[in-house]
C-alpha cells in the first residue's frame, strides 16, 4: 500500500478519503471502532466563531486559578512527570498574542472550508441528516463580560465570519430556550451542528467506496526502524503491515506512538464530557454557547446535547462525577430542563491538545516517511475535512489550498 494511516477517527478518516481521492492506496487502523474515540459523542459544533487556539491570552493568568479548582473550566491535574511539566510551560509561554492571533486565523479558515464541506456532504448523502446551519448562540449573563466579547470577537470577524449583537431582549425572543439571566448575545449566522458519530460514519463510507481499507480493533504494539530499501512494518494486534508512508492521526494517543517512530509529538490528552438529554421544551432552536458556564449546546431533532469542561489528565478515562454535575447544574441555570433531567447517555473523550493549541498537519521533524495530522484539540470535527484535504495536498505535492506554516509537522 501507498499509505497507511494509523488512526480512524474523523481527522484520520477525512485524510484517508482525501489521499484515495488522489488515487493512494489507503489503509487505516483503528485500535477500538472507526469513529469511537473524541469522534463519537463531542458537540457537534461546526463553528468557525469558536475556532480559536486552546493557548490563548486570556487563558494565561486563569490557567493559575482554575488549576486549585477542580470544577473549573480547564483544570489541570496535577503529576509529577518531566513531560508533562515540559508540556505545560510551552503552554503557557504559547499564550501570547503574538502567536494567538495568527493561529485563529488560520484555523477559523480551516474550520470555515470545513463547515462548507461538511454541508456539500450533507447535500449529497441523505444519511447525514443532522446537519444543520442555523448559527450559534453565545449568551452573556454579566455585563462586564459581554462588553469585553466585542473586542474579542473582531478577530474572527477579520477573519471573515459573520456576528450580530442581540440584546438581552432579542436573545429571549428569537431563542425563547433561554429562560435564565442574560444580558444579551452575539449570534453567528454561519455556524452549523450535528452529530459527531454521524458526520464520521457517512464520511467512512465514502472513504471506502473510494478504496480506502479499515482494519478495525488493530491496536499498534511496534514500529520496525526505518531501512533504505523497505517500507517500515507496523504490528498490531490485527496483524502486520507495511506501506511506503505512514500518517499519523491517532488523537490523543499520538505521543506515545510518536516514541515508537522516535519522534516527539507533544499532545496531551484533555477530557471533555457531553451528556445526551430528552429534548427541551422549549426546545434550542440553534447551537447555545453559554459563555460564563462553558458548556456547549447542541439541539438534536430528537435530543438535546450538551457538552463542557476540560481536564488536562494525559490518557485519564475516568469519570469526575463532580464535574459532570457541573456541566448539568450549567446546563438547568439557563434553559429549561425540568427539576431531574434524565441522562440517556452520558459520554467521556480526550480531545489532542498540543502546547500551542494548533493541529499539527505535516511532515514529521527528520522522517521523510512519516506524515502528522494530529492534535487539532476540540476542533477536530470542525476542521477534519480542510485537514484532510491540506494534509493529502502536501503529500502528493500540490499547491496547498490552505497556509500549511501554522500548522507545521515539524514544529516540535
Amino acid at each position: 500500500m501507498d499509505v497507511l494511516v494509523i488512526g480512524g477517527g474523523v481527522v484520520g478518516v477525512s485524510c484517508a478519503l482525501e489521499l484515495a481521492k488522489r488515487g493512494a492506496s489507503v489503509t487505516v487502523l483503528e485500535r477500538d471502532l472507526v469513529g469511537h474515540g473524541c469522534s463519537f459523542g463531542n458537540a457537534g459544533w461546526l463553528t468557525p466563531s469558536q475556532a480559536v487556539p486552546l493557548a490563548n491570552p486570556a487563558m494565561l493568568f486563569k490557567s493559575f486559578r482554575w488549576m486549585l479548582d477542580p470544577e473549573s473550566p480547564l483544570y489541570i491535574q496535577p503529576r509529577l512527570d518531566l513531560g508533562y511539566l515540559r508540556w505545560l510551560i510551552e503552554f503557557l509561554l504559547s499564550s501570547r498574542k503574538s502567536k494567538f492571533e495568527p493561529g485563529a486565523m488560520a484555523l477559523v479558515q480551516l474550520c470555515t472550508a470545513s463547515t462548507n464541506m461538511w454541508e456539500a456532504l450533507a447535500a449529497r448523502n441523505p444519511a447525514f441528516s443532522s446537519f444543520e446551519r442555523r448559527g450559534l448562540l453565545a449568551v452573556y449573563e454579566h455585563a462586564r463580560n459581554f462588553a469585553a466579547a466585542a473586542k474579542a470577537n473582531e478577530l474572527i470577524m477579520r477573519a471573515g465570519v459573520s456576528a450580530e449583537h442581540w440584546s438581552a431582549e432579542e436573545v429571549r425572543h428569537r431563542e425563547p430556550a433561554i429562560i435564565g439571566p442574560t444580558v444579551g448575545g452575539y449570534y453567528f449566522p454561519d455556524d452549523a451542528h450535528c452529530k459527531p458519530y454521524e458526520a464520521v460514519q457517512v464520511l467512512a463510507d465514502e472513504a471506502r467506496a473510494a478504496g480506502v481499507r479499515f482494519v478495525e480493533r488493530a491496536e499498534v504494539i511496534a514500529v520496525s526502524a526505518p531501512h533504505r530499501s523497505e517500507p517500515r512494518s507496523v504490528t498490531s494486534t490485527a496483524g502486520t503491515f507495511s506501506a511506503e508512508r505512514i500518517l499519523l492521526a491517532a488523537g490523543a494517543w499520538s505521543d506515545d506512538l510518536g516514541r515508537m517512530l522516535d519522534l516527539r509529538v507533544p499532545v496531551l490528552g484533555a477530557k471533555g464530557y457531553s451528556l445526551l438529554l430528552p429534548k427541551a421544551d422549549p426546545h434550542p432552536v440553534r447551537s447555545i454557547y453559554l459563555i460564563e458556564r462553558k458548556v456547549a449546546v447542541n439541539p438534536h431533532k430528537d435530543a438535546l446535547r450538551i457538552a463542557g469542561t476540560l481536564e488536562l489528565v494525559k490518557n485519564d478515562f475516568s469519570i469526575n462525577q463532580r464535574r459532570v454535575d457541573v456541566i448539568l447544574r450549567g446546563a438547568k441555570s439557563m434553559l429549561n430542563l425540568g427539576d431531574a433531567p434524565v441522562v440517556q447517555e452520558l459520554w467521556r473523550g480526550l480531545r489532542p491538545c498540543t502546547p500551542d493549541g494548533m493541529p499539527v498537519i505535516g511532515r514529521a521533524k527528520g522522517r521523510g516517511d512519516v506524515w502528522l495530522a494530529t492534535g487539532h484539540q476540540m476542533a477536530g470535527l470542525k476542521t477534519a475535512p480542510a485537514s484532510g484535504v491540506l494534509l493529502a495536498q502536501l503529500m502528493t505535492g500540490e499547491t496547498p489550498s490552505f497556509d500549511p506554516q501554522p500548522f507545521r509537522g515539524d514544529r516540535f
